[in-house]
């Protein structure tokens, strides 16, 4: 069995990368390998190269730890590239939310939306070197990408690279969620039959999921924070639950009632939760209308999440002085980036759940084969292969193109620096419905962004 050599860019994230790096430490299939962390975060990064020694040591993971803030020392050679980056996250959020604010408009500011854009192009401008460089020092390398909008990211990356990319999130473990709190009293699962969502890392969310993995098997496709639930089999008796699970979630009222709504209308569930895939509709980003109040949507708690890192960070340090346990580590949540290596690594042929891919192979027979679509794979020594699903309903096609089609402007926008293209995207998102709104939040946010939006002041990405 093959060493590999890992890169991680972005390794000195608080919560990302201590998570990778307990989950990439565990693996046996990559003890002896190389693993090589790098991030322009120098204490950071200082921090969690101290703490992967302390962990490669006492765990016997046997691989050799390197460190740098130049990735171009770290790249050649690398079998693995894992992207994990954010530039002032919170900080950009609140202004990307407090714009849209001034003009009516209230939405989550991730992957949809005028939000959704500039937070694409932010994230763009500092990964598109990132790419090339990946490109021209390790061409062979499978880049496994977690950073935000997905779907633009790994489109920018299928445009105008030739980087093996694939697009990893863990948002399908919400669809089990879901799936488990409709269906559990019928299934008799031992959960908490009255969970409702909220950004407080309440256990039962996790506890759900999982009692859902272990009975349920869902099939998902669409694009990333916007898959559509396909089949809900019982894996006890090979049932179709699907229809019984509409049904009975169209019977509940105070559960994802966004989710419902779009459900009772369309006839068709996304997977991803009230929170997520309203980035994507139209249907509640007027503020006059006060849909998020009626429908209890819940806005990403940006303070609260701020606060957590700071604390995580002193958490780091005690471990990385060998102050604290680094046992827990053990066991933590996988973001799945370990299992997809070994399974390339030693060809034991894993199924996956939920990754991004482009669908040149048509796994999305009624979407375009230069989309990146979220669908089913199986990897091992050939790389990582996408599941054909087939078609998706006609309503959920609709949605989905329609946003391929922001998604490319957007993209194109964000590259070449061409303000009539962002324009463009921004007029045709569904949250905008008065084209000097559109105006409006572009010329705000180039104002606000200049600095991390080069591209739009002279300096083209490629």
């Amino acid at each position: 069995m093959r060493k590999p050599k890992i890169v991680v860019i972005g390794a000195g994230s608080a919560s990302f990368g201590l998570t990778n790096l307990g989950a990439i430490l565990r693996t046996e299939e990559l003890h002896g390998g190389t693993l090589c962390l790098c991030d322009l975060n120098e204490e950071g990064l200082e921090q969690i190269y101290r703490l992967a020694q302390r962990i490669n040591g006492e765990w016997g993971s046997g691989m050799e730890i390197q460190a740098s803030t130049d990735r171009k020392a770290l790249l050649p050679g690398a079998d693995f590239v894992i992207i994990s980056v954010a530039i002032d996250r919170e900080i950009c959020w609140r202004q990307d939310h407090e714009i849209s604010q001034n003009y009516g408009l209230i939405h989550y500011a991730e992957n949809g939306g005028p939000g959704g854009f500039f937070h694409g192009a932010r994230n763009i401008a500092l990964l598109m070197p990132v790419f090339k460089d990946i490109e021209a020092l390790a061409p062979q390398a499978i880049v496994l990408n977690f950073t935000n909008p997905m779907t633009r990211i790994c489109t920018a990356a299928l445009k105008y690279t030739k980087v093996n990319m694939v697009g990893i999130c863990h948002q399908i473990d919400f669809g089990y969620m879901m799936a488990g709190r409709i269906l559990g009293k019928t299934l008799g699962l031992d959960i908490n039959h009255d969970y409702k969502f909220r950004w407080n890392h309440d256990p039962d969310e996790k506890n759900i999921a999982n009692a859902a993995h272990e009975r349920l098997d869902i099939l998902a496709a669409g694009i990333n924070h916007f898959t559509w639930f396909l089949s809900i089999k019982d894996k006890q008796t090979g049932e179709e639950l699907l229809p019984l699970f509409k049904k009975l979630f169209l019977a509940q009222k105070d559960f994802e009632p966004y989710t419902r709504s779009v459900l009772e209308v369309f006839g068709e569930c996304p997977t991803s939760g009230d929170a997520h895939f309203l980035e994507y509709m139209p249907y509640t980003s007027n503020m006059a209308r006060k849909t998020w109040q009626k429908m209890d949507i819940q806005m990403y708690p940006l303070q609260e999440r701020a606060d957590e890192r700071d604390v995580l960070w002193e958490q780091i340090a005690r471990m990385a002085a060998g102050q604290e346990s680094v046992d827990f580590l053990k066991h933590t949540y996988s973001e799945r980036a370990e299992q997809i290596m070994a399974s390339v690594v030693t060809g034991s042929n894993l199924y996956d759940y939920a990754v991004n891919l482009p669908n040149t192979a048509g796994y999305i027979s009624n979407m375009p084969r230069d989309a990146v679509v979220e669908v089913p794979a199986v990897m091992g020594l050939h790389g990582v292969k996408g599941i054909a699903v087939g078609e998706l309903p006609r309503v959920a096609a609709s949605f989905c193109n329609k946003q391929k089609d922001i998604v490319d402007l957007a993209v194109e926008a964000a590259v070449t620096g061409d303000r009539g293209l962002a324009l463009q995207a921004l007029a045709l998102d569904p949250m905008i419905d008065d084209l000097d709104v559109a105006k409006g939040i572009l010329k705000d946010s180039l104002c606000a962004f200049e600095k991390y939006l080069p591209q739009f002041f002279g300096n083209p990405l490629v």
